[in-house]
């Protein structure tokens, strides 16, 4: 579009230079056959409307070339606008999310080492209470000793019972510690699972929506251009009317100079006439 109305106005210009040129040339000769002030000042008027309109010309051509380079330059910087808005949005969306996985990532290591020392508590609670059972029982033995030593056998077997019983319990409460942990490292990966595929859902439907949002730009912009291309070709419609309008100017112009160039020389055919003729003998 921008080439064909280049090509446009180059066209009108060469013509307009080309009867520029003519009619100057005309005019020459014109006020040359021409010496009388009626005739000089019709040809003056003829020339200085041919400039005035081919300045107005000239300044009309100006005026459309700075303006195009005006849009040029607003759809630049347009377009480096929305660049560096892309690129800035970009960048935030990947801040946000490894944002997020490092406070991912310290929660689950918090946690982690949360249960790694409630885990060493209980067994340091644990051991401490079978250290005192142990005291308790040793006390109790060498006490049993010493005050009933004729009963040696049957304490014996008493605490090997409850030693075994103490096994057995200690065992049991161990299978149920395991129980109790294999069930809650289960929920944890579960309830990670479950996290991980909700994060899975919310990133599709982002992606979903920026995808619709990038569709929705680019018809605006596609609108926006196609607004653009028809005001540039109202506006070549108009420069070409008016160019049409100008000729149209000129043209009357030219027949105006050449009327009167005409009547000037029937004027100048008619005064010369009577003086050609010989007078008639006397």
């Amino acid at each position: 579009l921008k080439h064909l109305v280049v090509q446009t106005r180059q066209k009108v210009a060469r013509r307009h230079d080309r009867a520029a040129t003519a009619c100057g040339d005309y005019c020459v000769c014109a006020m040359a056959e021409a010496p009388d002030a009626e005739g000089t000042q019709s040809v003056m008027q003829g020339q200085a409307n041919l400039t005035a309109a081919r300045e107005a010309r000239k300044r009309a051509e100006l005026d459309a070339q700075l303006l195009a380079n005006r849009i040029a330059l607003l759809k630049q910087e347009e377009e480096k606008a929305w660049k560096k808005i892309e690129e800035t949005k970009k960048r935030a969306a990947e801040i946000v999310k490894l944002r997020e996985q490092n406070e991912q990532k310290f929660s689950a290591k918090e946690q982690f080492y949360k249960q790694k020392w409630e885990s060493i508590r209980t067994a340091q609670a644990t051991n401490a209470q079978q250290r005192e059972k142990a005291k308790a029982i040793r006390e109790q033995t060498r006490h049993g000793l010493m005050e009933q030593k004729l009963m040696n056998a049957q304490s014996t077997k008493q605490q090997s019972q409850h030693m075994l019983l103490q096994k057995k319990e200690r065992e049991a409460a161990e299978r149920q510690a395991n129980l109790e942990r294999s069930s809650y490292l289960k929920q944890r990966k579960d309830e990670a699972k479950r996290r991980m595929e909700e994060e899975r859902m919310a990133q599709l439907e982002k992606y979903r929506e920026d995808y619709e949002a990038r569709a929705a730009q680019e018809e605006m912009l596609r609108a926006r251009t196609d607004a653009l291309v028809a005001k540039m070709e109202k506006e070549e419609m108009e420069l070409i009317q008016r160019l049409q309008n100008t000729q149209t100017v000129q043209r009357n112009a030219y027949e105006e100079l050449e009327a009167a160039l005409g009547q000037t020389s029937q004027q100048i055919s008619s005064s010369r006439g009577p003086k050609a003729e010989p007078r008639p003998a006397a």
